[in-house]
């Protein structure tokens, strides 16, 4: 039942269906007296998950950003140019090498990141189109 109120520990709110996949959400009553008293219960919990999700989300992409930044200050180009110069740049590969012995585990962490940060990119993207 949708926005009813039960006298139970937890209150069904309502069933998201997407695809096969179900997902029944649950409030406490406590938070059902009071939220009904400002609303549509469905609308209020349906914003306050959005405005949680955009919000974790946004605190991923800063994170992700932050890693990004470190490389990109320490080796002065992006991540997509500074793998071209590593496979097209001998003189770069070999000074490279020559001053920063630890350049393949960045390597491997910047490209985490770059790639951390075009999925959140997209869930921020897709949550928002909704």
């Amino acid at each position: 039942m949708i926005g009813s109120v039960v006298r139970n520990p937890v209150v069904p709110i309502w069933n998201l269906a997407e695809g096969s996949m179900m997902t029944t959400l649950t409030l406490n009553p406590k938070y059902v007296d009071i939220l009904q008293t400002l609303g549509n219960l469905e609308e209020i919990v349906e914003e306050a998950v959005h405005r949680y999700a955009v919000e974790q989300i946004n605190e991923r992409i800063e994170k992700a950003q932050q890693k990004i930044q470190i490389f990109e200050a320490k080796y002065g180009v992006p991540y997509e140019q500074f793998c071209e110069l590593i496979t097209t740049d001998e003189t770069f590969l070999e000074k490279l090498e020559e001053i920063d012995c630890t350049w393949e585990a960045d390597l491997n962490s910047w490209e985490f990141y770059t790639e951390d940060l075009s999925v959140w990119l997209g869930r921020l993207k897709h949550i928002s189109e909704l």
